[in-house]
């Protein structure tokens, strides 16, 4: 068997730990283990395929808490709704990354994001992605940078 992780691999693995950590197992797995360092990002998502002059494009500032291979960001927003987002992602030994994330509003709105890519070991990393809402259906094109 190869050393090397695969895209393929990568999603696999990070799929399983998003179940771990959305999952109704209780404690997230970020509580079972010491956080090792943190790395600041920056989300920034394009208009909404629905409705692009309503929902227009934003930009925010996230943490990400380290936890070995391990990122996780859990926070709440405010504007323009209120509701929580929850990211999880996975950095494999050869530079691969996935990271997935879930939202919902207040209001029972519910999102998704997902991205993937390489992390630069020597300056910035953009990963890309995207959201994908159910209510309004729809998508956007995003970035995470750090």
């Amino acid at each position: 068997m190869s050393q090397h992780f695969t895209m393929r691999h990568l999603k696999r693995l990070c799929a399983t730990a998003c179940v771990l950590m959305f999952g109704s197992c209780g404690l997230p797995v970020s509580a079972q283990q010491v956080r090792t360092d943190y790395v600041k990002a920056s989300l920034a998502c394009g208009s909404h395929s629905a409705n692009p002059k309503q929902r227009k494009s934003f930009q925010v500032d996230l943490q990400f808490d380290l936890f070995g291979s391990l990122w996780i960001v859990d926070r709440k927003i405010s504007s323009p709704k209120s509701g929580e987002e929850k990211f999880r992602g996975i950095l494999s030994p050869t530079g691969a990354m996935l990271i997935a994330g879930q939202g919902k509003s207040d209001d029972g709105e519910t999102w998704s994001y997902e991205f993937s890519g390489r992390k630069n070991l020597k300056g910035v990393t953009v990963l890309k992605g995207s959201l994908r809402s159910e209510h309004p259906t729809g998508t956007r094109t995003c970035s995470l940078t750090f």
